[in-house]
């Protein structure tokens, strides 16, 4: 066992020549050399602090805490001579901010802003490039078959600067949270008045959150009622500050089949029947995905190498009435299986189904009706939206490509977009809504 004070004082009898070779101490008569790669473990009273490689580390903090606090830890601080060579070391810094905290000091830390907002307070620089990897790591999507991912680009908003200031230890914070309290993003509020003519569903539609978060926030208002005047407390998310990130993702993918249409003029229109069952096909696809603040905003393929061929279905097609008139009754609006129903998922309320199928497999309008709303619109990146008439409205979300234009009228099962995973989703699926004067209905209740 050494006290800093008395290798201190060995330290400055010693000769220049032997620094280059090794330092000579001498504690109790022993003679102990003093490599640049020996390893110590250093204790302050009867706590271990952590295991460093030579003494220099220790002194040089020491004294680094002796400038700028004006406190001598030496007599407090005591190293000892470690034969394990595996220990699990920290550096200069790690011990600088473990001792400051042990005495009570206050701690240099990487303090995070964007422009004049602070958003966090990390222990180190390491723990600030940790965030960025987590943070990157989160938004970048997740495929089931992901063979090999080269991220591209990474780019951070240019208002976000790191800088080193000594802080109180108690107001340092995790990474992992602080990485949840940016992917979260920060809330937002402002008060909506209604006008004449909204419904709360196009207020849903125009502030880009959904009717169930509405609803949350107002828990005394009526969705179905609102009124002229009324107050609706609008609480979003939105981002600190923006994260984009152009990546390359090869992986396994299925291939839609293809649906061979036979027309039969004795079927009502509308009607569907499966003579011949698809088969999806299996391709490896490179594709470029851009992203911003987690939603893909746009993904292009860059190849496809087929590994099994789609075998086609062939559907008998009713053509017997023209159902320019919605019906109230809905087909479904995708193939694929149900990889999430309508009901509470996550704490959450889950407003419709998601069916899972590849990128590029059609999405048909469930019923006839005029399409309101096409484009982007936040967590259900592109989107297609069709009103009824009767009250109803469909809602089509994550496409990969949109085959309509807002204002055109769409008959039962007219092919309207693609299935992709665009905003934010954990992978390739339709997710379909049912609604009713506003209000979210189960899809399955209604689809015939």
């Amino acid at each position: 066992m050494y006290s800093l004070g008395k290798i201190q004082k060995k330290l400055n009898i010693m000769s220049l020549t032997g620094v280059l070779l090794g330092l000579v101490l001498s504690v109790f008569v022993l003679d102990l050399q003093i490599k640049s790669n020996s390893i110590y473990m250093v204790k302050v009273s009867d706590k271990e602090i952590g295991y460093v490689k030579g003494i220099e580390v220790v002194k040089n903090v020491s004294n680094k805490i002796k400038m700028t606090d004006g406190i001598d830890l030496s007599k407090n601080v005591k190293v000892f001579a470690e034969k394990d060579v595996n220990k699990q070391l920290i550096d200069e810094q790690e011990l600088e901010v473990k001792l400051r905290k042990e005495f009570k000091l206050k701690i240099p830390a990487y303090v995070v802003k964007v422009g004049d907002n602070q958003i966090a307070v990390l222990a180190s620089k390491k723990d600030y490039e940790r965030l960025i990897e987590t943070i990157k790591n989160r938004y970048i999507p997740k495929y089931e078959k992901t063979k090999s991912v080269e991220i591209k680009s990474f780019k951070i908003d240019e208002n976000v600067l790191a800088t080193i200031q000594y802080v109180d230890a108690a107001l340092v914070e995790d990474v992992d949270d602080v990485a949840e309290k940016i992917i979260k993003g920060k809330l937002v509020e402002e008060k909506y008045v209604v006008k004449q003519g909204d419904t709360i569903w196009n207020i849903s539609l125009d502030k880009g959150i959904s009717i169930d978060e509405i609803a949350t926030y107002n828990p005394n208002l009526n969705l179905d009622k609102i009124k002229i005047g009324q107050e609706i407390l609008i609480v979003k998310n939105e981002p600190y500050f923006n994260v984009e990130i152009d990546v390359d993702i090869v992986s396994d993918e299925e291939v839609p089949y293809e649906e061979k249409e036979i027309y039969d003029k004795t079927m009502n229109k509308g009607k569907k029947i499966v003579k011949e069952q698809g088969r999806n096909g299996l391709a490896e696809v490179t594709k470029n995905i851009k992203i911003l603040n987690g939603n893909v905003v746009d993904e292009t393929i860059i190849s496809s190498n087929l590994i099994r061929e789609p075998k086609s279905s062939v559907v008998i097609i009713g053509t017997k009435q023209s159902h320019l008139v919605a019906t109230g009754m809905f087909i479904r609006p995708s193939r694929g299986y149900i990889s999430s129903y309508f009901g509470r998922r996550w704490g959450r309320m889950h407003q419709g189904i998601d069916l899972a199928g590849p990128t590029g497999t059609p999405i048909y309008a469930a019923d006839a009706g005029k399409v309101v709303f096409t484009g982007w619109m936040g967590s259900y990146g592109k989107c297609v939206m069709i009103d009824h008439g009767n009250g109803y409205r469909t809602v089509y979300a994550h496409a990969s490509k949109i085959y309509v234009s807002e204002g055109i009228r769409v008959s039962k099962g007219q092919l309207i977009a693609a299935v992709g995973s665009t905003g934010r989703s954990t992978g390739p699926h339709l997710h379909f809504e049912i609604r009713k004067n506003g209000a979210p209905q189960n899809p399955l209740k209604y689809i015939k």
